[in-house]
């Protein structure tokens, strides 16, 4: 086992990095490995955090329950817990009232279970949306997390509603609500176009309620969801230059935990163990000043 020195970072290990073979988009998202195995791991190789999806969270809810989860994760001395991933909330319709069942049951885990954050996405899409529609129904989503004392972290994707940074600080800044932020993961904002130099320039760190961490290639293998679920590379393996893009955003003032979100098929072919020690061990070799000590 390893151990950290010097001021090392607050990983989250998010839903994917232990979720072994299940990958987002899948009709059921469900972890294969047993709950209690991925909390045990996650907490033997390091990290601080975990991060499970809707499914997963429905799953435990039915078999163990929340507060036995909840327990489970303290006791293995893990303090941070995220939950995922929530859409549709700008829709009408039938993929409304599904988004609505699945906001209830995401506000109804984040409560129970303490989470820092519900990760918020803006869908798939050609066609995205007018801004002005999509600020407004966040601004109304926002106030309803506020009530219930959870926050939301709204993620720009560049297949989605949202496909910019850019985009996504109008929409979160359009509410004034306590529970209104945003997600920033290196991934989308690289594919995006935006340079982890201008990067801090366009994003208020004060409206930052959590950031993701990975790498990837320069060429796009399929669609661009295809290639964001199959080919991410672990931190610092890639050409997206992670180690920049952690000290750039140390710089700009962040202090929160960071999100480690390999999502790849070369991860998922991986016993969970072995995944769980490489996305942490990479990821923290690109945290200045911060070395493993054997």
């Amino acid at each position: 086992m390893t151990s950290e020195t010097n001021a090392a970072p607050q990983l989250i290990a998010t839903c994917w990095v232990s979720a072994g073979d299940t990958a987002p988009g899948r009709p059921d998202e469900t972890s294969p490995i047993p709950i209690q195995e991925r909390i045990n791991l996650i907490a033997q190789t390091g990290w601080s955090g975990i991060g499970l999806v809707h499914h997963d969270l429905l799953h435990a809810r039915r078999t163990i329950g929340y507060p036995e989860l909840g327990r489970m994760i303290r006791e293995a001395g893990i303090g941070i817990i995220e939950v995922e991933f929530l859409n549709g909330w700008w829709a009408t319709g039938t993929e409304r009232a599904e988004s609505d069942i699945q906001r209830a049951e995401l506000f109804e885990a984040a409560q129970a279970l303490g989470a820092r954050h519900i990760k918020v996405g803006a869908g798939m899409t050609d066609n995205p949306l007018p801004l002005s529609t999509m600020a407004s129904a966040f601004s109304d989503l926002a106030d309803e997390a506020a009530e219930s004392g959870v926050r939301l972290a709204l993620e720009a994707t560049p297949f989605s509603h949202l496909r910019t940074a850019q985009e996504a600080v109008k929409v979160v800044t359009s509410s004034d609500s306590p529970a209104a932020g945003l997600m920033i993961d290196i991934w989308h904002t690289h594919r995006s176009g935006l340079s982890h130099e201008d990067l801090w320039d366009v994003v208020p760190m004060d409206r930052v309620f959590a950031v993701e961490i990975d790498d990837g290639y320069k060429d796009v293998v399929g669609t661009i969801f295809e290639d964001t679920i199959n080919n991410r590379a672990y931190c610092g393996q890639g050409d997206f230059d992670t180690r920049t893009f952690i000290q750039r955003t140390l710089d700009a003032g962040y202090q929160g935990p960071w999100g480690v979100e390999i999502i790849s098929a070369e991860h998922r072919s991986l016993p969970v163990a072995e995944g769980l020690k490489r996305a942490y061990e990479t990821a923290i070799s690109c945290f200045p000043g911060v070395s493993l000590a054997r």
